[in-house]
C-alpha cells in the first residue's frame, strides 16, 4: 500500500501536468509550459520551503554549531532535490522490492552463532524499504545479513509501526543467532526506541535500570540513528498526522518515551546530526543525551544518509 500510494501521487502529478499542457497550449504555450513545470517541480519547491523553515526556526542549543553559509545551503538544497526525485519519484514508488532482504546461512551448525550480527534498516516519514537500497547493496557486498522494513501505517501512531519492526528483528535474530544492529533514518530511529519499549527495555513497575539494560543488550547489538528527531522537530508543528504530532518538539509522546529508558541505551547508541538538516531542526534535537553524538557539517536530511563517509563510518561500527 505504501508504494501504491506513492505511485498514484506520481502518476497523478504527471497526468495533471499533461492535462494542463493540452488545455493551455492553444491559448498560451508559455503559460502551458510554466504550469506543467510548476507541477513537476513540486519536490524542488517543497525542499526549498523546508530549508527556509530551517533558517527562520529558533537556534536552540546551537551556540557552538557551525553556521551554514549561503553556498553550502544552495549545494545542500541541490543534492536534496536530486535525491528527492530519485527516491520519492522512482525508487520508492516503482522499485520498492528491487533489492531483496539478504539472510546468508553462515551458521556452522544448528544453534551455533553466526559470524557477525545482521542489520535491520528502518526508514523515516513517508518512505519505504526502497529508501535503503544503496545500504542493502553495500551490506550484501560485505556478506552482512540485512533486512529493510516498510513501516505501516504511513500516518498512524509510531507505536503502530512497532509490530512490523518486531517481526523483522525476530526474523534476523533467528537467522543469525545474534541480536541485530538497528539503523534508523529520521522517524525510523523513534520507531526503534518505541520497539525497545514494547519489548520490555524500560525502567519501572519493578524493573530496575540494570535489568532493563540487560534486556536491551539481548535485543540490540547497537543502535545507529541518522537525523532522528529524538527531541522532536520544529517543522512538525505543521503536521496534523498522528505520527507528525508525536514528533513535535518536546511532545507528550516523546517525553513518555524517554521517561523510562535505561541509562544503557545511550551507551549503545550513535546519533548522526547535521547543522544543515532541513527536516530535523534545531540540530541539537537529533542528539540523544549521553550517546555517541556525531555532528556532520552542511549535509541535508536525506543527503546525510547517503554520504559515503557517513555510510562507511557506520559500517566500521558494525
Amino acid at each position: 500500500m505504501n508504494a501504491l500510494r506513492q505511485q498514484a501521487l506520481i502518476l497523478g502529478d504527471w497526468a495533471l501536468a499533461l492535462a494542463w499542457l493540452w488545455w493551455q497550449w492553444p491559448r498560451s504555450p508559455g503559460l502551458a509550459l510554466a504550469g506543467a513545470a510548476a507541477l513537476l517541480l513540486v519536490p524542488a519547491w517543497s525542499v526549498a520551503l523546508q530549508f527556509a523553515c530551517m533558517c527562520i526556526a529558533p537556534r536552540r542549543g546551537l551556540a557552538e554549531m557551525p553556521p551554514v553559509r549561503a553556498g553550502a545551503l544552495l549545494r545542500a538544497w541541490w543534492v536534496e532535490v536530486g535525491l528527492a526525485y530519485r527516491i520519492f519519484n522512482w525508487r520508492q514508488p516503482f522499485r520498492h522490492n528491487a533489492v531483496p532482504d539478504y539472510l546468508p546461512t553462515d551458521r556452522a551448525a544448528p544453534g551455533a552463532p553466526a559470524a557477525r550480527a545482521g542489520v535491520v534498516l528502518v526508514h523515516g516519514y513517508l518512505c519505504n524499504r526502497a529508501f535503503w537500497q544503496p545500504w542493502q547493496r553495500m551490506l550484501q557486498a560485505r556478506g552482512i545479513a540485512c533486512i529493510a522494513v516498510t513501516l505501516e501505517p504511513a500516518w498512524g501512531s509510531l507505536d503502530d509501526c512497532v509490530p512490523g519492526l518486531d517481526a523483522a528483528v525476530r526474523r534476523m535474530t533467528e537467522a543469525t543467532g545474534r541480536p541485530p544492529v538497528l539503523i534508523g533514518h529520521s522517524m525510523g530511529g523513534l520507531v526503534i526506541r518505541a520497539w525497545l519499549r514494547s519489548r520490555g527495555a524500560v525502567v519501572g513497575e519493578g524493573v530496575s535500570d540494570a535489568a532493563a539494560g540487560q534486556r536491551l543488550q539481548a535485543l540490540a547489538a547497537r543502535i545507529i540513528t541518522l537525523g532522528t528527531p529524538h527531541q522532536g522537530t520544529w517543522i512538525a508543528r505543521f503536521s496534523h498526522t498522528v505520527n507528525g504530532r508525536q514528533m513535535r518538539l518536546d511532545s507528550d509522546w516523546l517525553r513518555q518515551l524517554a521517561a523510562h529508558e535505561p541509562r544503557a541505551l545511550a551507551s549503545r547508541m550513535s546519533c548522526w546530526y547535521s547543522n544543515c538538516d532541513n527536516m530535523v531542526f534545531p540540530a541539537i534535537v537529533a542528539t540523544y543525551p549521553g550517546a555517541d553524538n556525531r555532528l556532520v557539517v552542511d549535509l541535508a536530511h536525506v543527503q546525510m544518509a547517503f554520504t559515503p563517509y557517513v555510510m562507511l563510518a557506520c559500517m566500521d561500527g558494525l
